[in-house]
């Protein structure tokens, strides 16, 4: 553990990061709604540059604590699969950018190259949370793997059934099945793995390393108004209702990596730092239990 030697301790780092993210979370909602710029090319495009800020600063913040475990420890490969998800997650954002600029007055792919960040994305924040489990259980019970099959099976299970129930409700028209099954996996994905992790983890005692996953959850907010979206939703409601999802939706995702990064870059200063971080004596003051 080493030494606060910084004039600006890891607390001010953090509030000064929370501040920083409300505002970029402000100044990103005002673009979308006010549209500054002439170009509605550009307006969409200068939102993207504002959210990848968010999602480089939470994939670094899960660099940087990956890198305070040995790699013989689980938490190292927990906490570095999270951090390689959102790194594929970034690759997403930035490949979405291109594929705009290549398709934004054409017919965009029904699968393209976004689509496999995106999965791969999910596989290994999939695969930190198996590690998570075999953290609970242990290395060498079934249980971890009882489980982590079986939530996998019920989310194959539920997409299918929203993606048979869409089909048939005339949602997603002319789309081949299986490209409205990967749609609509997405926010399945994103609800499924934050919840299971979230609640391994207060189980466990430790719902200072549950933080991050509550990112995805937000996640699934904005992923499921997409979708929604997507599949022709917005048809069957009232116009202002259409305007609060697109409100809710345009603010959800950016602040799911905000989160994220934040309590990612929290717990790596309690780790690295301890009670000199500043931010274990917070958490007590507001009756929470000590991380180590």
């Amino acid at each position: 553990m080493n030494s606060v030697n910084s004039k600006i301790s890891p607390l001010q780092v953090i509030r000064s990061s929370a501040t920083v993210s409300v505002i970029l979370l402000a100044v990103i909602l005002w673009v979308y709604f006010s549209e500054p710029l002439t170009d509605a090319f550009w307006n969409d495009k200068l939102i993207d540059v504002l959210v990848l800020v968010p999602a480089l600063g939470s994939a670094v913040a899960g660099t940087l604590l990956t890198s305070q475990f040995e790699k013989r420890e689980i938490p190292y490969h927990i906490w570095q699969a999270f951090a390689v998800g959102l790194w594929f997650w970034v690759a997403g954002e930035i490949t979405g950018m291109v594929n705009d600029a290549i398709y934004w007055d054409g017919v965009y792919p029904d699968f393209s190259l976004v689509d496999v960040c995106w999965l791969f994305g999910y596989f290994f924040l999939g695969l930190s949370l198996y590690y998570q489990l075999r953290l609970v259980y242990g290395a060498r019970t079934r249980s971890r793997r009882r489980i982590y099959l079986g939530l996998v099976a019920l989310v194959m299970f539920v997409t299918a059934g929203l993606t048979t129930w869409a089909e048939r409700s005339g949602l997603g028209e002319g789309y081949a099945w299986i490209i409205l099954f990967v749609t609509i996996l997405y926010p399945v994905f994103d609800a499924a793995e934050g919840i299971a992790a979230i609640w391994l983890s207060l189980l466990f005692g430790r719902g200072q390393w549950s933080r991050p996953w509550w990112g995805l959850i937000l996640f699934a907010l904005a992923d499921g108004i997409g979708t929604f979206y997507w599949l022709g939703g917005y048809d069957l409601i009232p116009l202002t209702v259409q305007t609060a999802l697109n409100f809710i939706s345009v603010a959800a995702y950016p602040a799911s990596y905000m989160v994220a990064g934040l309590t990612l870059l929290s717990n790596y200063f309690i780790l690295r730092y301890g009670e000199e971080s500043g931010l274990l004596k917070v958490e007590k003051r507001k009756g929470l239990p000590e991380q180590k």
